[in-house]
């Protein structure tokens, strides 16, 4: 990274002041509001303004509500800081009575007095909330609106966990007893995978930031054609811009942190500061890159360019799945047993009638289950739109346990759609529409042609493609990608797997398949293990075979719903 010593240059900022007198552009002032130069209209347009970003950003928490997404999105210091900037145009406002208007206009023109009232307008906050709310309208998967991230202050303190959607709030928000660092992240976007920074600061004020630090040229130090690679002097700490400090730091905590096994990407916003004008500016904006971030500058921001909408805030909106379908589906066992389950397929009455069995005499889980399945059921909704058109897929060990569970606690109507959706029994050889006809005649609910059945069964040798004590760092993988199998033993042997377990979730991380599934435990069990153990290969090894997008991670889609068998009721025997 390019620093300044302050030892090898002297003071001298002609340079610096004659760049700032150059850019006194009205564009790039302090103060980019062009009423500027009139108090009352300043107040009438931050008031307008302040009220305006604030109903939109209530609209889109209210259409968070909407899709049950509330808890998915960080946003309280975003939505406090513009509700206080709100409340301070207010006050303002307050004070401004009509006797003392004439006074304030008066105060505007007077170059060596400006009122307090004048000075808090002049200084709001409001176009920075604004900047950053036009930026996040432009992106895609939010995730939080002001996010403080902290990360352990030692040099040689890694992380040891990760951020799948698993534990992120806790390590995001949430510093514990270790002495922390922390850095404010203004946008997190692309669900997670992309921290962006904004900064309103503009050319004028950057070149007076650094001539304020001594510097005759920023760039001065960097072109000497001088070497230093010695870690940086106190003094030198001391000169670097807020910019890059911040850089810098954001750079430390993205290294804490992983999302779907990659580390999140910084990105500035600099929408007051140009590229290619001033030599000085563009050696910041080379420190900025040198950290990796990238540089988004010389757009100023408009906020009136983006309207928020219902088709703006839907793009905004974070993902529930954050794998891409593939084109083979891999289903668990959880799932197998929620398409052959009664509940997902018959009314309450039905299931009574089906087991002749009293309302009420279900287990306690059974009956929540039948309770969700009215207010939102699960094929129609969730299960069947992720397998329209899919090859599906699934290992003799899951076909296997749900025959058995079947056998020993399935109905009828279970017993005959398990043999359906596997082509087995009376139902061996049969073709798809003539499947897809059975399935129907046992359901209350429509089944897409689309859906192709029956699920293949496939076999799969975890042992023989995963030795339990291979040293192998990866095998090459169907796709031409390298799959992990070292990575992969390992999880198996931390998490214990059991043998269908292993089976499914193995087999879908070999093929680069997605696995649907509702255990959630296995599941976020093994995206946490996996990050753990990248961790510490990068600790060992920086910069090994996994970094970046070189690494090929299992993908997983959870549902989050379950269903189980209807199962017999208690204290009957079954007919």
């Amino acid at each position: 990274m390019n620093t300044i010593n302050l030892d090898r240059h002297p003071v001298n900022n002609g340079n610096l002041l004659g760049a700032i007198r150059d850019i006194m552009t009205p564009a790039y002032e302090d103060n980019e509001d062009g009423d500027s130069d009139d108090p009352l209209v300043l107040l009438g347009s931050l008031q307008t303004r302040a009220q305006a970003l604030l109903d939109e950003l209530t609209a889109y928490r209210a259409l968070l509500k909407t899709q049950n997404k509330q808890q998915s999105v960080e946003m309280r210091i975003f939505r406090r800081g513009v509700e206080s900037e709100v409340k301070s145009v207010a006050k303002i406002t307050q004070r401004f009575r009509p006797s003392e208007r004439g006074v304030l206009a008066k105060s505007a023109g007077e170059d060596d007095t400006e009122s307090p009232q004048l000075h808090a307008l002049r200084s709001s906050n409001l176009p920075f909330y604004e900047a950053v709310w036009v930026v996040a309208k432009s992106r895609h998967g939010i995730t939080a609106l002001g996010k403080r991230v902290y990360w352990d202050s030692c040099d040689s303190c890694k992380t040891n966990t990760a951020l799948d959607g698993i534990g992120a709030d806790r390590l995001m928000a949430a510093p514990n007893k270790v002495k922390k660092k922390s850095v404010l992240v203004d946008i997190v976007a692309e669900n997670g995978l992309e921290w962006i920074k904004v900064s309103t600061m503009t050319e004028k004020r950057l070149l007076f930031e650094m001539a304020k630090e001594g510097w005759e040229a920023y760039g001065d130090y960097s072109e000497s054609g001088e070497s230093d690679n010695s870690e940086d002097t106190p003094s030198r700490q001391a000169g670097k811009l807020e910019l890059v400090r911040v850089a810098e730091d954001l750079r430390e905590a993205s290294k804490r942190v992983r999302i779907r096994f990659r580390r999140p990407h910084v990105h500035f916003v600099l929408p007051n500061i140009r590229e290619g004008v001033i030599p000085d500016v563009d050696e910041l904006i080379a420190d900025l890159r040198a950290t990796g971030a990238t540089v988004e500058s010389g757009m100023p921001l408009q906020p009136s360019t983006v309207a928020g909408g219902p088709s703006v805030f839907d793009q905004m909106m974070p993902a529930i799945a954050t794998v891409s379908l593939t084109g083979t589906m891999n289903i668990d066992c959880t799932i197998l047993l929620a398409l052959i389950s009664d509940i997902s397929h018959f009314h309450r009455d039905r299931l009574s009638a089906a087991r002749d069995a009293e309302s009420g005499t279900y287990h306690t889980a059974i009956l929540r289950q039948i309770e969700s399945e009215e207010s939102d059921p699960l094929l129609p909704t969730e299960i069947y739109p992720l397998l329209v058109d899919r090859k599906l897929e699934c290992t003799s060990h899951a076909a296997q346990r749900m025959r058995e569970i079947v056998q020993c606690m399935g109905t009828t109507s279970e017993r005959k759609r398990a043999d359906i959706i596997l082509g087995e029994g009376a139902y061996s050889d049969q073709s798809e529409p003539v499947l897809r006809q059975a399935l129907r005649e046992v359901s209350i609910h429509a089944l897409p042609e689309a859906i192709r059945v029956p699920i293949r069964v496939v076999e799969f040798d975890m042992a023989e493609l995963i030795p339990v004590h291979s040293l192998d760092n990866q095998h090459a993988h169907p796709r031409g990608h390298m799959f992990p199998s070292s990575i992969a033993s390992r999880v198996a042997s931390t998490l214990r797997l059991s043998p269908i377990n292993a089976s499914v979730f193995l087999y879908g991380w070999v093929k680069n398949i997605v696995t649907l599934t509702s255990n959630r435990a296995i599941a976020t069990g093994m995206l946490k293990t996996i990050n753990d153990l990248l961790d510490q290969d990068e600790q060992e090894v920086p910069g090994g075979s996994w970094e970046g997008d070189n690494f090929i991670g299992p993908q997983m889609f959870i549902c989050e719903t379950a269903r189980s068998l209807v199962g017999k009721a208690k204290g009957k025997a079954e007919e």
